[in-house]
């Protein structure tokens, strides 16, 4: 495996309750890639300055400096840094593990996100994720956790089914990444018990090296939300 040093620090632009922003900070601390953290605050919206813009024009985190390298979206940073410092580190034993954890983080962006994140769990949270009116929103709501549930029933019994991790028998940036994401389920309370294995898959993955320093603001973020009455959809 290539050393994961480096000459000098990169420096990674994010969020830190994002999931693909918290995925790629949690590679380079387990990989050793030495990279300078900086904070963008989305809700005031310097993802839109001049400065960033220039570097990401699509005006999103994470964004990743290394050099005269810049390289953006969070899985495109994460291939960035497993394929230059890694060597695909984290991404099976054989190298034809890699397309089925490309597939489940693949699947994972596109489909698990939207679907968990935009469609169930941030409208209850955030206004700028609201509909034109409450009910409209409390629709949106119910049909995300109709489709989240799915979503979970594959997670349960397609990939975990005899496996211990989602793409075999050890853990890879693909139960990282899934599990950075099932992580906003807490914020609203969802009840993830309904799928034991799932349950149990995920203990596991939170109990990897670094796992507790990166969700540090997400489970400061889950402390200030129990604080607050949250919205009861039936999950029937």
């Amino acid at each position: 495996m290539m050393s994961g040093k480096t000459d000098s620090k990169m420096k990674l632009y994010l969020v830190r309750v994002s999931p693909c922003c918290r995925l790629v900070w949690l590679y380079a601390l387990q990989h050793n890639i030495p990279c300078e953290l900086s904070d963008v605050n989305v809700f005031n919206g310097e993802h839109r300055e001049a400065k960033f813009v220039a570097m990401n024009p699509h005006e999103e985190v994470p964004t990743l400096a290394d050099g005269s390298t810049t390289v953006f979206g969070g899985l495109a940073v994460l291939r960035y840094l497993s394929q230059k410092y890694t060597s695909f580190a984290g991404w099976g034993k054989a190298p034809e593990d890699r397309y089925r954890v490309q597939s489940v983080l693949d699947w994972a962006s596109s489909k698990l996100l939207n679907v968990l994140g935009y469609k169930f769990v941030y409208p209850q949270l955030l206004e700028r994720y609201h509909l034109s009116n409450e009910s409209d929103t409390e629709e949106l709501v119910e049909k995300g956790l109709a489709q989240a549930s799915e979503l979970l029933e594959v997670l349960e019994g397609f990939y975990l089914r005899d496996n211990p991790f989602l793409c075999g028998s050890v853990l890879t940036v693909a139960d990282s990444y899934v599990a950075t994401i099932l992580c906003q389920a807490e914020w609203v309370e969802l009840d993830l018990k309904l799928w034991p294995k799932l349950s149990e898959w995920l203990v596991k993955v939170k109990g990897q090296e670094h796992w507790s320093e990166v969700h540090c603001t997400h489970t400061d973020f889950l402390k200030q939300l129990k604080k607050v009455p949250s919205i009861d959809y039936d999950s029937s």
